[in-house]
């Protein structure tokens, strides 16, 4: 895909990575959310698929967080740099990102609970006490 001149292809990476890590965030939050509730969070993901706000991505990563298995596919250590990265962008672009603010806070959570080597859909942790 050409995105135009050099430099470009980063700057898409930022906004898809930007795009994760709302999706990863709201995923954790959800599950944990669920759990808190007394809800199996498997009901989430059942009455979300199929429907609008289903993704292939969501049902991936929120049964990895069910099943507590986070196989790094992306840690959460790669994925706060990613997140300063994407706030770093903001702040040059002069826009305001509180999901991203939000991302990077949680990131960090989870990295200081010890999470930083697994994947990060472990940033589910940063919701726990």
């Amino acid at each position: 895909m050409w995105v135009g001149e050099a430099g470009a292809s980063s700057k898409l990476k930022l906004v898809a990575n930007s795009w994760v890590l709302a999706l990863t965030a709201a995923v954790g939050e959800a599950v944990s959310l669920a759990e808190a509730s007394g809800i199996d969070p498997k009901l989430f993901l059942e009455a979300v698929s199929g429907g609008a706000m289903d993704t292939p991505y969501l049902q991936m990563k929120g049964n990895a967080i069910i099943e507590r298995s986070f196989e790094p596919a992306f840690t959460v250590q790669n994925a706060l740099k990613d997140a300063l990265l994407v706030n770093e962008a903001a702040v040059r672009g002069s826009v305001q990102l509180d999901v991203a603010q939000a991302a990077a806070a949680r990131l960090n959570r989870a990295v200081t609970k010890g999470h930083g080597d697994e994947d990060m859909a472990a940033s589910y942790y940063a919701s726990r006490e």
